[in-house]
């Protein structure tokens, strides 16, 4: 199995010579032993593999299959393991995690949380990635009910036009997408979401982009993740009319990052003067005398400790904020 591929490498530098590299097995990819850096505290789990959706323009379904749940005793044992090697962290990986367990006869995605938040030692909990169709109203109460699940979300809605969402298959309106963000911020005030973005889909037009960027004025996304479509062989979308040039897609693209970057500056901005929770991921990669690590809301900070330890948390006072993070001062260990 490819779990033995560390200590094959090992052997082969010890030894000096050739070994045998044959990687067949019973040992599923599931039980790859997940590699940990020295000191690390955050680490990611992959709760399934595959998607069922088939979106116009993803290539995801055709080359990973369909959606296979992993069980949830395997996730929960690893959990497990990992928080005894340090871990406080950990973040769920699903191409939908909300469809986690669903065709297995599993426990459902909230419950999995629930018993995740129950193991010792892990202090937060996020997940990657929703899809707004999926994401039910069990998920989202539980960012009132379990304070270790982090208060950000990624939810991907690709495009703000009703009609290039139908287009690309997405299932949902954008009516339905900001009743799930409004319904995430009752539940848990200051929430921060983050999302992906698609512009020159084979059809949309100057109207339909200015939907999208409306939709970034309504919700005001701390960050986001955008591209020019590409066709992808074997997708609908390649076969689509209304082909966008390459120059008009590039400029909406332009205006969209710009936007975003307005916001996102706004949304660092108003963590100035503010006292937040920030768990150390190591040493600042501009300064070695301060440290790095983030907030619960995934805002990377960079401070001068004031104190001495391994403490994994540490209160810190936010003084600055520059274009991608803040900057600040501890203002004493939490735990």
């Amino acid at each position: 199995s490819i779990a033995f591929l560390p200590d094959l490498v090992r052997l082969a530098e010890g030894q000096g010579a050739p070994v045998s590299t044959d990687l067949t097995g019973d040992t599923s990819h599931w039980d790859v032993v997940p590699y940990l850096a020295d000191g690390a505290v955050s680490t990611m789990v992959t709760i399934m593999q595959g998607c069922d959706n088939y979106c116009a323009y993803c290539i995801v379904p055709h080359v990973r299959g369909p959606e296979i749940s992993r069980p949830s005793r395997e996730v929960l044992n690893e959990i497990c393991e990992l928080a005894e090697r340090g871990i406080r962290e950990v973040v769920l990986l699903g191409q939908n995690v909300n469809s986690y367990g669903k065709k297995e006869g599993e426990i459902s995605f909230p419950e999995l949380l629930r018993r995740i938040s129950r193991i010792r030692n892990i202090r937060r909990i996020r997940f990657i990635t929703s899809h707004p169709r999926d994401l039910d109203r069990e998920t989202i109460g539980l960012f009132s009910e379990i304070e270790s699940l982090c208060p950000h979300v990624h939810l991907p809605i690709q495009a703000g036009s009703e009609r290039v969402l139908s287009s690309m298959g997405r299932g949902y309106t954008r009516k339905e997408y900001f009743g799930k963000v409004e319904d995430l911020r009752k539940a848990r005030p200051g929430i921060a979401f983050s999302s992906d973005f698609i512009v020159g889909f084979p059809g949309e037009t100057e109207a339909d982009f200015q939907d999208t960027l409306s939709v970034m004025e309504e919700v005001r996304f701390d960050s986001s993740f955008s591209f020019r479509f590409s066709p992808r062989a074997g997708t609908r979308a390649a076969g689509m009319a209304g082909t966008v040039s390459k120059e008009e897609a590039s400029d909406r693209l332009v205006r969209l990052q710009t936007l975003q970057d307005r916001h996102s500056q706004e949304r660092l901005a108003a963590c100035v003067g503010k006292e937040m929770e920030v768990q150390v991921e190591g040493k600042s990669a501009k300064d070695p005398d301060r440290l790095c690590g983030r907030t619960p809301c995934y805002k990377t900070v960079n401070f001068s400790p004031v104190t001495e330890g391994q403490e994994a948390v540490r209160r810190v006072r936010i003084r600055s904020a520059g274009h991608h993070s803040l900057s600040g001062e501890e203002g004493g260990p939490r735990g």
